[in-house]
C-alpha cells in the first residue's frame, strides 16, 4: 500500500467514523482529501527553512506536548 492509500484509507475510516455516508461522505473525503498535499508541501517547506537556519525548529515537546 502506498502512502496516498493509507492517507485515504485514513480519511475515509475517520469520515464515516464521524458519521458521513452516500453522496456527504463523497463530498467530505474529497475535500480532506485535497488538503493532505498542500499540508504536506507546507511541512516540508517549513522543514527547509529550519534545516537552513531561517525558521527556528520546534521541540519534541513543542510538537507533541510534555510527556506526563
Amino acid at each position: 500500500m502506498n502512502n496516498n492509500e493509507e492517507f485515504a484509507e485514513e480519511i475515509l475510516e475517520e469520515s464515516i467514523n464521524e458519521g458521513y455516508s452516500g453522496k456527504d461522505l463523497l463530498k467530505e473525503f474529497k475535500s480532506r482529501q485535497s488538503k493532505v498535499r498542500p499540508a504536506i508541501k507546507e511541512m516540508l517547506n517549513e522543514a527547509h527553512k529550519m534545516a537552513k537556519g531561517e525558521m527556528e525548529s520546534m521541540s519534541y515537546d513543542d510538537v507533541f506536548g510534555e510527556e506526563e
